[in-house]
């Protein structure tokens, strides 16, 4: 693949929104070290809820239109992501798996040193531990996780340098509706999620992806000053912009920057190495997805032609067939006073009283099957999308047909397939932090995230029990089975030496702990004979219990 970028028919062409010709000062971005507060995430919660929420995908698109879409994803990765969106806010089945794989794991975790130095080992170990702790890593990888699963991909940037700062106290309604972090650390590491739209893989090196960003992002949003965008942006990218917009009167300057590669975290689904960008989750499951959707309006229509029946009147017959015994003034009278009634008969508490001639007939007509409302059709159809999507439908619901053990199969492949997205971005971010916190190749370190989920802990539990008690196991490892932080289960144990909480509380005498011991030497066992025979005396002094028996060896 190649690194060159070409640069798009927009920007060619003149497209790109018309910048002033005066050289604008580099307001707000002047490092201020009495300033507290550090702007360093890009993304508002509206891109997520303000325009897809409650769409019907049909309103958007037909049938064969999304069939063709399926069939090139790549080429068509917008308007997927789009639709995925949409989806995950519309359909429960899609909104429930997304949501559970992203919280089945524990995302406990193990540092690991590496190298010969002692020392460097344990200030290496350290630096991972804060840097971690600084970029809170599992908010992070969940976020991955969520992203890769609706989006199909994740760009992020690790950044180390000082961020440009921001110390006003009061707000326009515009920053109020972004969601921004606000920090103060002792030292600079933070994670910025890259927009995807303006955000694409241009190459490899060193088997890494590199990342190209277009800079046309700062100058199409008109409510937003561009020095405000470009503060919550990589100090590589703001150069970038700013060398770019001083050289644009004397040169044709590309619009896309080469972002380093040692900082910069890919996570991608479903896709080959080569491609660009991956695929969401929902990708197989939309044409269920839409028969689901239409299944439901059907239902909808006919519970509507159920609560609009048609009701309708006979008149009594007269002598003459095929004529009324009424004259045309009666039949006037009774059609109204019988219309009057059925119209009027779902007023609470209401009466409605008529008197109709003898051989008039009223019947409601029947014209609606009801069939459809059978739970089973329903059942089937989400069972359908959740298989689509990876989850057994009757793992998702807790109800419905199928085994246990067919149950926990599907989990433990949704477990491999969610440790699987799990190693990537675990891979990157040891790439980032040793690279630009460590700065050590002799002695670097690796985090891994160990495949412990919600639902594996007492199995895991039970492995690590066995290794620990028949074998040279890790107690860190029987710890994480649990659920509980390694570093957080010794911080108690700690401070429970400190103040001496086993010897302040006793525990309760019971069968478990209970030992009528007779003297400080006694360790238990059978008690100790005042009177001991011969034999006795004799075995003790030659430590007979100690020789070996036949029965060693059963």
């Amino acid at each position: 693949m190649k690194e060159n970028i070409t640069t798009s028919n927009a920007a060619k062409q003149g497209n790109r929104p018309r910048k002033s010709n005066t050289k604008q000062p580099n307001v707000g971005l002047r490092e201020d070290k009495k300033v507290q507060n550090e702007f360093n995430s890009y993304i508002g919660s509206k891109e997520y809820s303000y325009f897809y929420f409650g769409l019907n995908i049909l309103d958007m698109y037909k049938p064969e239109q999304l069939a063709a879409l399926v069939k090139d994803p790549i080429a068509n990765n917008k308007t997927l992501r789009d639709i995925s969106l949409m989806l995950y806010g519309t359909n429960g089945t899609y909104t429930n798996v997304v949501d559970y794989m992203t919280s089945l794991p524990t995302l406990s975790k193990v540092i690991i040193p590496h190298g010969k130095s002692e020392n460097k080992k344990r200030k290496n170990k350290s630096l991972m531990i804060s840097v971690l702790r600084a970029i809170k890593d599992k908010e992070f990888i969940r976020d991955a996780l969520f992203k890769g699963m609706v989006e199909g991909v994740a760009f992020y940037y690790f950044e180390t340098q000082g961020m440009p700062t921001d110390n006003k106290k009061f707000l326009t309604d515009y920053d109020v509706y972004n969601v921004l972090e606000i920090n103060e650390l002792g030292f600079n590491a933070s994670i910025i999620p890259l927009p995807v739209d303006y955000t694409q893989i241009v190459g490899l090196k060193n088997n890494d992806y590199v990342l190209a960003f277009n800079l046309d992002y700062f100058d199409i949003c008109p409510n937003e000053p561009v020095e405000r965008k470009l503060r919550k942006y990589p100090k590589e990218i703001r150069d970038a912009y700013y060398k770019r917009r001083n050289q644009e009167q004397e040169s044709d300057t590309g619009n896309w920057v080469i972002l380093d590669n040692t900082k910069t975290i890919v996570h991608k689904i479903r896709s080959k190495s080569e491609e660009k960008f991956g695929r969401p989750l929902v990708l197989a499951a939309i044409m269920d997805i839409l028969y689901r959707d239409y299944f439901t309006d059907t239902k909808r229509n006919v519970l509507d032609e159920i609560n609009n029946r048609i009701v309708y009147q006979t008149f009594p017959e007269g002598k003459d067939k095929g004529t009324s015994a009424l004259t045309k003034v009666q039949q006037e009278n009774q059609h109204n006073a019988v219309k009057s009634a059925v119209l009027n008969k779902n007023n609470r508490g209401g009466v409605s009283f008529f008197s109709i001639a003898a051989g008039t007939k009223i019947t409601a007509l029947d014209t609606t099957n009801i069939d459809i409302f059978d739970e089973k059709n329903e059942a089937d159809l989400d069972n359908k999308i959740a298989l689509a999507l990876g989850f057994a439908g009757n793992a998702l619901s807790g109800s419905g047909s199928g085994s246990y053990s067919a149950q926990e199969s599907n989990l433990e492949l949704v477990t491999s397939q969610i440790y699987q997205w799990i190693g990537q971005i675990q891979n990157e971010l040891n790439k980032c932090i040793n690279a630009n916190i460590i700065k050590d190749s002799r002695n670097w370190v690796d985090v891994e995230y160990l495949p412990i989920t919600h639902l594996n802990k007492k199995s895991m539990v039970n492995y690590a029990k066995e290794l620990y008690l028949e074998g040279s196991g890790s107690l860190s490892l029987w710890v994480a089975s649990c659920g509980i932080s390694p570093d957080a289960y010794f911080a108690l144990l700690d401070e429970e030496l400190e103040n001496n909480i086993y010897d302040k509380y006793k525990p309760h005498q019971t069968s478990y702990t209970y030992s009528n011991k007779t003297s400080s030497t006694d360790k238990g066992g059978r008690p100790v004979s005042d009177t001991p025979s011969d034999s006795t005396i004799l075995s003790r002094s030659n430590n007979g219990n100690a020789l070996p028996t036949p029965s060693d060896n059963e």
